[in-house]
């Protein structure tokens, strides 16, 4: 059974990342969704209906009923996501359920990861403007870093469903052989082809030796189909984003554990071109974690 949680926060960026989230689930077959919306109180204006025709009214009453009707509100539109998703399902063996959770998003979601144990968390993200509360933002980062579960991040403008190309950046860590069994493991309901890149702005003999050092060593329990590329360039962000564009790749996969390239790809001009304007999903998982 292949295991999906999706936050959301019932905008139009959540939908998308939950219909992504199914075309995966049609890919791995025996499938169960979760969608989650954390609650919280916040006052709207009033209307004439919350604050009655006295004057004498308490205001502690038309706050009460003003946060009782956001929170029906928030529980309908979560229904109403539901009951849309189900009609667009087209597998038969997937299941799809709805989690409504008063609280914190940075506090429940772990509570429901560790309830639920997903396979993948799949997030929205909505571009700068909105990165504040998304992957890179405070309780994204936060949650990445806390829980082990793989984290996929959707671009509200991607159009694209399925696993068939994805793109594993390289730096020739050490690491970098548990990390792509972690991977392949994680992929393998998908049946993807991992294209090992690396990025070198002069590539000579020692990047073709390491390169062919690690094709041998992950080619001896490779499980999926592995292709390994030298890219030329002194910037990291435009070889790859060049790369993921001229080869249809469908998705970025990156290791905490692969801290030299993660590092120069959080520099925050690379952050913005890679994450904020990427035009494909980005995977971000634990190398040291098993599904």
């Amino acid at each position: 059974m292949f295991k999906i949680l999706i936050p959301v926060d019932l905008t139009e960026s959540s939908y998308k990342a939950c219909t992504y989230a199914l075309s995966l689930c049609d890919q791995a077959q025996d499938s169960q969704v979760v969608l989650f919306h954390c609650y919280q109180d916040y006052l709207d204006e009033p209307t004439d209906s919350d604050l009655g025709l006295s004057e004498q009214r308490p205001s502690e009453m038309a706050t009460d009923r003003v946060l009782r009707r956001n929170q029906v509100d928030a529980q309908d539109k979560l229904d109403e996501l539901y009951n849309t998703l189900r009609k667009v399902n087209k597998n038969p063996r997937l299941q799809l359920e709805r989690v409504f959770m008063y609280g914190l998003p940075e506090e429940c979601i772990p509570e429901e990861i560790q309830r639920f144990k997903p396979n993948l968390l799949v997030m929205a993200t909505k571009g700068e403007s909105n990165m504040a509360r998304t992957f890179f933002g405070t309780i994204s980062t936060n949650i990445a870093q806390d829980v082990k579960v793989p984290v996929v991040t959707v671009p509200e403008t991607y159009e694209g469903t399925g696993i068939r190309r994805v793109l594993y950046a390289t730096d020739f860590d050490k690491a970098d052989t548990k990390a792509m069994e972690h991977l392949q493991l994680l992929l393998q309901p998908f049946g993807a082809v991992i294209e090992c890149v690396h990025v070198a702005d002069n590539p000579d003999e020692k990047d073709n030796a390491r390169l062919e050092e690690l094709r041998a060593t992950l080619q001896q329990t490779a499980t999926s189909n592995l292709t390994y590329t030298l890219l030329e360039g002194d910037d990291v962000a435009d070889a790859l984003q060049k790369f993921v564009s001229e080869q249809a790749i469908d998705m970025i996969a990156l290791t905490t554990r692969s801290r030299t390239l993660l590092g120069s790809l959080l520099n925050p001009s690379l952050t913005k071109r890679m994450v904020l304007e990427s035009q494909v999903p980005l995977l971000i998982f634990h190398a040291s974690e098993k599904v």
